[in-house]
């Protein structure tokens, strides 16, 4: 995939990351929400080479819609220059964490 832009190695990175699958015209048609889609997540992918990524309640409310819409979990992958972080609902997160043996979390 030559001259690929970074918006689409961001989706396809996050595709491939979450075990998902990309959104054919992701952001065109009302009916297709979100940019990546596994069982369990909607995730919307962002990508700046700004120094700062602006997230504001009505952007997140419109993700948080159209992942209720699909059953699924709601997810904001944004990408600031190189570093990628993940953005959800605390509620989410913490039913995530519930899943999880906290004994296996350890950081290296």
């Amino acid at each position: 995939m030559k001259n690929q832009k970074k918006w689409e190695k961001k989706e396809n990175k996050d595709a491939k990351d979450f075990g998902g699958k990309r959104v054919k015209a992701s952001g065109s048609l009302w009916y297709l929400p979100g940019d990546v889609k596994t069982d369990q997540f909607l995730i919307d992918s962002k990508h700046t080479e700004k120094k700062s990524y602006s997230l504001t309640l009505k952007t997140w409310n419109k993700l948080y819609d159209e992942a209720l819409f699909t059953f699924r979990i709601p997810i904001l992958s944004p990408q600031i220059q190189d570093t990628e972080l993940v953005v959800l609902d605390k509620d989410d997160f913490l039913k995530i964490l519930s899943l999880v043996n906290l004994d296996d979390l350890k950081i290296t």
